[in-house]
């Protein structure tokens, strides 16, 4: 009979092939590519047979075993490239040819992971297909009927500029101002106990209240006031004003982890050469602190450009706005779709840029 990868080592086998020349085990990687293939195939038939239901019932056999065939060829290659290495592993083991077996039995696991790989990128692309198009596609009707979509392009468009015109002011706002307090927590002595102690309240303050609550209290709050010139203005700019004072903490923090980053060396060694305080911030700190908070400062302004949704609560017609109006009309949610892909089309390029920051810093810093 022969032998198998799991079998002990014959007598008389060369004086290295002890256990440790054993290959690595390739069964379980194969079954467990296989299986994960069965899955892939059986739900490539729900999904295959609902699209194709869709033209008619008489034709959604049709379309689950088409669904079915391709998914089986595209994972056939590599699990049968997997069982056949798996063959010949065991083949050159039960031979003693214990360096082919290992060769063998590598390139089996490489194969079926491969397979498990391609299976989990199918697995949940299918099972998006079929939630889709399950009950006669109702999900599909209800937030991708592309005459909506279509008709509400244009002007959902138009309104996400109102949200990206907020977005852009609050964040300078809210970085200046977050700026000024990083400064004020950073100022060393006792004579600027108070000065802190303002700057760590605000910072609790409004770190700890939602968003949605801060626009609600400023623009309504500051017109039903009556102070002159200030209760006069418009929605949109107490809602910039709003979330600026909002992310003024968030981007007070960042700021304020950059200036502490900065070895206190650099800052002696530039008063000593007699440069003013200022100039010191200025031209060495401040400089410095930016290239290190790029990243998650670019975060803050993710964050903010996704809560500029929330001004629709005080009667600005953004983005979102103009979505629910459409929504109503035609009593259907693809509208809002819209919406959605506009912000993730704005947001997912920033945050590979983001992450292409936070690496760039860490690379430099030899982290």
């Amino acid at each position: 009979m022969a032998k198998t990868m799991d079998d002990p080592v014959p007598a008389g086998a060369a004086a290295g092939a002890t256990r440790q020349t054993t290959p690595l085990p390739t069964g379980w990687p194969v079954a467990t590519a296989a299986a994960l293939a069965a899955v892939a195939v059986g739900i490539a038939m729900l999904a295959g047979g609902n699209v194709a239901a869709l033209a008619g019932a008489e034709f959604r056999p049709l379309g689950a075993g088409l669904a079915a065939l391709c998914i089986a060829l595209v994972l056939s290659v590599p699990i049968g490239r997997a069982l056949r290495s798996h063959a010949r592993s065991a083949e050159a083991w039960g031979g003693g040819d214990y360096v082919a077996a290992r060769e063998q039995a590598a390139h089996a696991r490489h194969h079926a992971f491969t397979a498990m790989g391609i299976s989990g990128f199918l697995l949940p692309v299918l099972a998006i297909a079929t939630f889709l198009t399950i009950n006669d596609a109702v999900v599909y009707k209800t937030f991708l009927r592309g005459d909506v979509i279509l008709a509400s392009l244009v002007d959902v468009t138009k309104a996400f500029g109102t949200n990206l015109s907020i977005a852009i002011a609050a964040q300078l706002l809210s970085m200046l101002f977050g700026l000024m307090l990083a400064i004020g927590r950073s100022l060393q002595g006792s004579s600027f106990t108070l000065v802190r102690g303002v700057c760590i309240f605000y910072v609790d303050i409004f770190r700890s209240l939602p968003a949605i609550v801060i626009i609600y209290l400023v623009c309504f709050g500051v017109p039903l006031m009556g102070i002159p010139v200030i209760s006069g203005g418009q929605p949109m700019l107490y809602a910039i004003v709003a979330l600026s004072l909002t992310y003024a903490a968030y981007n007070g923090e960042q700021f304020r982890a950059g200036l502490q980053g900065i070895h206190r060396s650099q800052i002696s060694a530039a008063q000593s050469l007699g440069i003013p305080p200022g100039a010191v911030l200025r031209l060495i700190v401040l400089p410095q602190a930016m290239r290190r908070i790029a990243g998650p400062m670019l975060g803050n302004f993710i964050a903010l450009q996704k809560d500029t949704a929330l001004v629709n609560i005080v009667g600005i017609v953004d983005a979102f706005t103009q979505a629910k109006i459409y929504s109503a009309n035609y009593y259907n949610l693809s509208s809002v779709t819209v919406v959605c892909i506009l912000f993730i089309a704005v947001t997912i390029p920033q945050t590979r840029l983001v992450d292409y920051l936070v690496s760039r810093a860490d690379s430099k810093e030899g982290r």
